[in-house]
């Protein structure tokens, strides 16, 4: 697969990657290699090489430790000076949001504001339509099972379970724990969470798999209604995408 055969695949499932080009070599390397593509998809090996391993593995340590915020040039020397061109495939992150009750209003509402596009599943027509959800992609009126079956949960950044019931939130949990997302999370109190727990490690899951998922959801903000419950998930989704400590700035030594 070439690098924008790649590249356009990463795009058609909403994915991410960083794309370093060769637009400038030492005077006495081949020409032919201006123009050669490396694709780092996010969270994924590189698709083949740039100039050889060694100079792959430059690359990779120059980009692992270095913050990119916009397309820029870079060198990398080997053996002489390379320069490339640092760009970076950036999508709209997708939100799967399983139930449409109280809470689910206000959660999509703050998932689109901060540049989800959000997904919400529930079998109740009165609850799942578009209408309740105005700020949602897509709002899907079906079961659950089928809902999930239909779906590629790969394209989601934060899968968030938030059904009306412990039947449902199993019937969810047993498909989203085959393929966590970044962000998985689901609600309940500590002895619902802990009983729906020991039902997977019981089913044969992974305790490495259980221990990914964020429940009871959200930071402890000391939320009471659905409005801060939902402000609660969105803060720690955002603080475990961006691997934010959940500390006050004010307690942080800077």
């Amino acid at each position: 697969m070439t690098g924008f055969e790649r590249l356009l695949e990463l795009a058609q499932r909403a994915g991410q990657a960083d794309i370093l080009t060769v637009v400038e070599t030492p005077a006495d390397k081949e020409k032919s290699l201006l123009g050669t593509m490396l694709v780092i998809p996010k969270d994924e090996q590189p698709a083949g090489e740039l100039i050889d391993a060694a100079f792959t593995r430059l690359v990779m340590e120059f980009i692992n430790n270095t913050v990119w915020q916009q397309a820029e040039m870079i060198i990398i020397d080997y053996d002489g000076q390379y320069h490339l061109l640092w760009d970076r495939l950036v999508t709209q992150p997708r939100a799967l949001v399983l139930g449409a009750g109280h809470i689910s209003q206000p959660l999509v509402e703050l998932l689109a504001l901060v540049g989800y596009e959000v997904t919400v599943v529930d079998d109740r027509p009165d609850f799942a339509n578009h209408s309740r959800f105005s700020k949602a992609e897509q709002v899907v009126c079906n079961s659950f099972a089928s809902a999930l079956d239909a779906l590629d949960l790969a394209v989601y950044e934060a899968i968030i379970i938030v059904t009306r019931g412990h039947r449902y939130d199993l019937e969810c949990l047993r498909t989203v724990l085959k393929r966590p997302a970044p962000y998985t999370g689901m609600i309940g109190s500590q002895r619902r969470v802990s009983g729906i727990k020991e039902m997977m490690t019981e089913e044969g899951v992974p305790e490495a798999v259980l221990k990914q998922l964020k429940a009871p959801i959200g930071l402890d903000i000391g939320a009471q209604t659905p409005q801060e419950i939902a402000l609660s998930i969105v803060a720690e989704i955002i603080a475990v995408i961006r691997k934010g400590s959940c500390l006050p700035l004010s307690a942080k030594r800077r």
